[in-house]
This record gives C-alpha cells, sequence and structure tokens, in this order.
C-alpha cells in the first residue's frame, strides 16, 4: 500500500514537472514568436530628430550577463549600460545623414561615464554641429555627468514644475573618497599584512589608515584640479559664459539658491547654465517646427528615432568588409584584470591573451591597436598579456595602445612597450606601482581559544598559517617580491618609453597622471582617440588601404541563442510597458554601490593573495 502510494505520488510529481515545463517552454516559444512579428522595423523619416538616451553608465564594454540570470532577474539588465562605440557611431552616421535634422539629448536616465567617455561624445557632438545642424537638450534635472554633455548643446531646456531632490544643474565638482577599513579590521581582530613599492600607492590605505594620508591628497589632488579644469573650459566655452560666473555657480550654490527662492531651476537660467524651462507641450512644440510631427496614442510628437533603432538601419548586423588585404585589428581590453578566462566586462589573461594570438596569426591583420580601459589587477595575468603583445611586435605587426577613462598600474603594465600610445585629455594614467596584502586571523582565533601548532621539514614550513600569522621570514620574502616586481615595472616603463630608470621611477612611485600631464613625461605619445590609434598603427605598418575589425569573444551557439531570445523579450516588454526602469537619479545611491564595490575588492583580494598592480582611487 504504502510502495503504491508512493510511486503514485511519484509519477504524480513527475507528470507535474513535465507539464509545467511544458508551458514554460511553449510561453517562451510564443513571446519570441509575438516579439518577432509585433515588433515592426524601424524606419527613419525623411526628416526626423536622432534622439541620444543613454541608459546607466556608459562602458567600452557591456558586462556579460549570463542569460538564463538575466531571465530570471527581469528586463532591467539591459538598461544599465550603454556602449560608447553605439553612441559615437550612431552621431558620426547622423553626422552626414540628410534626414537627420537634430539631435535631441535625453540625459534623464544617464547614470554616469567617465571623462574620458564624455569628452569623446562631446567630440562628437560638436562634429555634428559644424557639418551646419543643431543639438537640443532637454531633461528635467541636470547632474555633473549629464551636463557636461547637455553643454554642447546650442539650446538647453529644464522640464518646468519639477520636483526633483536636487533640481536644476547640480554640479558637486569632483572628490576621491576611498572606504578605509583599519579601525573595523583591528576591531574584528583581523590583521591586515601589507606590502607595497610606491610613495603613493593610495591602493594600500585602507588597510592601514583610517584617512588619506597627505602624500595621496597631494597626489590626487593635482589630477583630480586637471580634470576639473577640462570641465569648467568645457562648460564656459560652449555656454559662452565667463570662468568666475562658473566658478561662483559651483562654489556658492548655497547662496545663489537663497538669491532664486530656492528654485534651482531658475538659479541655472540665471547663470546661464541653461536657456530656460518648457513645459513637455511647449518642448514638443518647438521641436515640431523643426522636424514635423507624427500621431501616435497620445496625440502628435515631433518626428524622431531613437539611436538603437538609429543603428539598426544604418549600421549593417555583419560589417561590410572592402576589397582590402590588409586589416588594422583593434581589440578591446576593459576592466579589472584577472588570471585565466573572464567574460566581456573583465580582462581575463587567458581570453585576452587569445584575442591577440588570434590577430598576431592572421596573415592579413598588419597591425593591432589595444583599446585599454582599465585600473589593473593581478600583476602576473597583466605580464602575461604583455608577454603576447611582444610577441607580436616580434612578429613584426606593430602594436598601438589606445587608453580609454584609465590606463592605469596593471593598465599601464601592458600599454608600456607598445609602439605609440594614445590617450584622451582626460584619462588617468600611470599608477606604477606594486602591492600585495595578506589577511590572517591569529587575534581573533586566540580570542576564541583556537591555535594552530605542528612540525615541518624546513623553517618556511607553516610559514603562512591564518591561525598563526605571517612568519617574519616569510614576511621578508613577500617585501622582496613586491620590491622586485616594482623594480621590473620601472624597467618596463625604461624600456618601453626610452627615459632613464631613474626618471621612469621618479614618475612611477605609484602616482596617478592625467594624460596631458602623463604626455610631458613621455609616459603617452599623443592625445588623441581611437580612430587616431588605428591611422597612426596602419602608417607604422606602412599600408595606405585597410579595413578596421574588431577581434571580440565570440559566445557559444546556446549563448548566442539564448541572448537573441533575450533581446527579442526584452525589446518587447520595453514595447508594451512591462520593463521597470530603474532610478538612477536617487541621491546616496552612487555611494552604496561605491562601498559594495569596495568591500567586493577587499574580498577577492583576500581570497586570492598576490602581487597586484591595480588603482583603486583612479575610478573617479
Amino acid at each position: 500500500m504504502i510502495t503504491r502510494f508512493f510511486r503514485a505520488l511519484w509519477n504524480f510529481i513527475t507528470a507535474a514537472k513535465q507539464t509545467t515545463g511544458n508551458i514554460i517552454f511553449i510561453a517562451i516559444v510564443a513571446f519570441i514568436l509575438v516579439s518577432i512579428f509585433a515588433v515592426d522595423a524601424p524606419t527613419i523619416p525623411t526628416s526626423a530628430a536622432l534622439v541620444i538616451n543613454p541608459t546607466g553608465n556608459i562602458v567600452e564594454q557591456k558586462q556579460f550577463v549570463d542569460p538564463v540570470a538575466k531571465l530570471l532577474t527581469g528586463y532591467e539588465e539591459d538598461d544599465t549600460e550603454t556602449r560608447l562605440r553605439d553612441l559615437l557611431d550612431a552621431i558620426t552616421e547622423a553626422t552626414h545623414d540628410t534626414r537627420i535634422k537634430i539631435i535631441v539629448l535625453q540625459l534623464d536616465r544617464l547614470n554616469g561615464a567617465p571623462f574620458s567617455r564624455l569628452e569623446e561624445i562631446g567630440n562628437a557632438l560638436d562634429s555634428f554641429k559644424a557639418a551646419g545642424k543643431s543639438v537640443y537638450a532637454y531633461g528635467k534635472s541636470y547632474g555633473q555627468t549629464q551636463y557636461y554633455l547637455a553643454s554642447h548643446a546650442d539650446e538647453v531646456f529644464l522640464e518646468s514644475d519639477t520636483h526633483q531632490m536636487f533640481g536644476g544643474v547640480f554640479l558637486p565638482g569632483l572628490g576621491v573618497y576611498p572606504t578605509y577599513f583599519k579601525s573595523a579590521l583591528d576591531k574584528l581582530d583581523i590583521t591586515y599584512h601589507v606590502y607595497k613599492a610606491g610613495r603613493y600607492k593610495g591602493a594600500v590605505e585602507p588597510y592601514l589608515r583610517d584617512d588619506m594620508s597627505p602624500d595621496a591628497k597631494l597626489a590626487n589632488q593635482v589630477w583630480l584640479d586637471a580634470l576639473w579644469d577640462k570641465y569648467t573650459r568645457t562648460v564656459v566655452t560652449h555656454r559662452d559664459i565667463s570662468a568666475e560666473t562658473f566658478k561662483q555657480y559651483t562654489h556658492q550654490y548655497e547662496t545663489l539658491l537663497v538669491e532664486a527662492n530656492n528654485d534651482a531651476v531658475k538659479a541655472a537660467i540665471n547663470y546661464n547654465l541653461v536657456d530656460g524651462s518648457l513645459s513637455y507641450n511647449e518642448w514638443n512644440t518647438l521641436l515640431t517646427d523643426i522636424v514635423g510631427s507624427k500621431a501616435n496614442g497620445n496625440g502628435k510628437v515631433f518626428q524622431q528615432i531613437g539611436f538603437k533603432s538609429y543603428l539598426s538601419v544604418v549600421r549593417p548586423p555583419v560589417p561590410a568588409i572592402s576589397a582590402a588585404e590588409s586589416k588594422v585589428a583593434v581589440i578591446t581590453a576593459s576592466g579589472v584584470i584577472y588570471d585565466g578566462i573572464r567574460p566581456t566586462g573583465d580582462i581575463g589573461s587567458d581570453s585576452l591573451v587569445k584575442l591577440i594570438r588570434q590577430a598576431r596569426l592572421d596573415e592579413s591583420v598588419k597591425a593591432v591597436v589595444l583599446r585599454v580601459d582599465s585600473p589593473g589587477g593581478s600583476a602576473s595575468a597583466a605580464d602575461q598579456i604583455r608577454k603576447e603583445l611582444v610577441r607580436t611586435q616580434v612578429s613584426g605587426k606593430p602594436v598601438v595602445v589606445s587608453m580609454g577613462s584609465y590606463a592605469a598600474s596593471g593598465g599601464y603594465w601592458i600599454a608600456a612597450e607598445a609602439d605609440k600610445i594614445y590617450a584622451t585629455e582626460t584619462t588617468i594614467t600611470g599608477s606604477i606601482g606594486v602591492f600585495a596584502t595578506i589577511p590572517s586571523f591569529e587575534k581573533v582565533a586566540n580570542k576564541f581559544g583556537v591555535a594552530s601548532d605542528g612540525v615541518g621539514t624546513t623553517p618556511l614550513s607553516g610559514s603562512i598559517n591564518v591561525i598563526r600569522g605571517i612568519d617574519p621570514i616569510y614576511d621578508t620574502l613577500i617585501q622582496n617580491s613586491v620590491t622586485s616586481t616594482y623594480q621590473r615595472f620601472i624597467s618596463l616603463v625604461s624600456t618601453g618609453r626610452n627615459i632613464s630608470l631613474e626618471q621612469a621611477d621618479t614618475l612611477a612611485q605609484g602616482r596617478v597622471w592625467v594624460a596631458t600631464d602623463a604626455l610631458k613625461h613621455g609616459l603617452i605619445d599623443a592625445i588623441g582617440d581611437l580612430d587616431d590609434a588605428v591611422e597612426s598603427a596602419a602608417i607604422l605598418a606602412g599600408i595606405s588601404q585597410y579595413d578596421v575589425i574588431d577581434i571580440q569573444q565570440i559566445l557559444s551557439p546556446q549563448e548566442l541563442l539564448m541572448q537573441e531570445i533575450l533581446n527579442n523579450t526584452t525589446s518587447l516588454a520595453q514595447t508594451m510597458g512591462l520593463s521597470s526602469a530603474a532610478q538612477f537619479s536617487l541621491p546616496g545611491i552612487g555611494s552604496i554601490n561605491k562601498l559594495q564595490k569596495d568591500i567586493t575588492q577587499l574580498l577577492e583580494m583576500s581570497e586570492t593573495p598576490g602581487i597586484y598592480l591595480h588603482c583603486l582611487e583612479c575610478q573617479l
């Protein structure tokens, strides 16, 4: 009886599971079919505005998200990042497209972007205007990142009657405020053994202090001031205001708000940071007069096309290859550097080496451009990547580095020996220093009566034991290894940049440099973007007719299928209004995310002790 009961129960559970699986499968297939046939292919009107409305953070490479995890967590993941190249390609194409009359910047959902990426987008907008076209910006409010782009517009407007916590134009300036753990570690009785080489190597200070050292403050203030000077010059030039007016706005914001009866929109208008405030209907009428209108469910709106839809029309899904036999390969190295294999968004040494090797062995590839956007990471991983780049140079193919937002510490290690190094004016680089950290728990273990004891065959047996602590002999060995790696680092800089070892040491010491200063000291060769680096690589290779190809990690057929399914379902969900858009403007969210990131990095370095070339303070 009991056996029959459990057999029947088992059969019921099995049938229920199969039925549920079939229902889910049918639902997914139905959703895909609807997404394919229900969403019309985008078309470009004969007169239209190109809407640039990035969401989340602007990145070099999108972080790979497991398709199944993405499906289970909802549709918001697709909105957290916007690829820089997509924005640049859309603006560049629109510059020469007679159908696109104006660009409209809608930046309310833009969360953040490093200066160099904003600079590249701003330059593209300026080129668009130089072609005789206009740019308009409209938003509920403008944060610092948003306003940098908005300031490039011919006219900037704020939405009237909005109630933002920080309305108007809110410009708090730049700062570096790491999270410090020393007192917390002391209270937890955790001993952090820190080894470093480089006077300014601030990455280790969070484990040793509760505040920023005077040396670190001095060094960081220099490059922060350089970036803020660039921000100031950009705004005052495009808005045609004086530097003194801008300084008054950013340094006396509380006072000028009182003068404007605490109306942030009025304060921004008074100081000419925006041209006025408009209701949405007034804004829509303004643009309709320029590009015409079209009907939608809520009446008539100005003729427009979003940049993603625009790209789906003007940019072929498979890059067109001309008859040129020679190619310049562009490889992107974006994220923290780790050993082994990593998906896009991080740099895995094995993953990146495989891509570089592919370019080296391809006879049609005559030069390689490495786009570096990294604060560094593992020393061993960085050196593995550097060696493959050297093999490429030895094979007769020049290697040119294009630095993105930052190419610091380990990011500079892999760049130092390139034939040419280009960086944008606001790229953060340098941080040529080395450190290692190892935690031990002898204090907390003793408190709870936990001990470790035994015998070994040599004086070094058991010398690293988190319960017993670090043996003084091993302590010396680790510091010697860090010092040796630092010497190797400055030697690479000396050789690669053709400067003396003493000069390399002076420029190193873990100090962070903004690109304009790095150029003066010979750490880079020129100020320029990715296109400049590609052109330079072609010249070095002695070719005039060539194709530019991107060499990227290839997803498996299963990953490609799942990604396509999810892209279709995401697009349909957003069209149907099912996507719950993230709110990027909430004050304090950035600080919470940064704390989470700092703790994550602390835990990662604790779990995998090693020698690091990492610039924590570079991630502004």
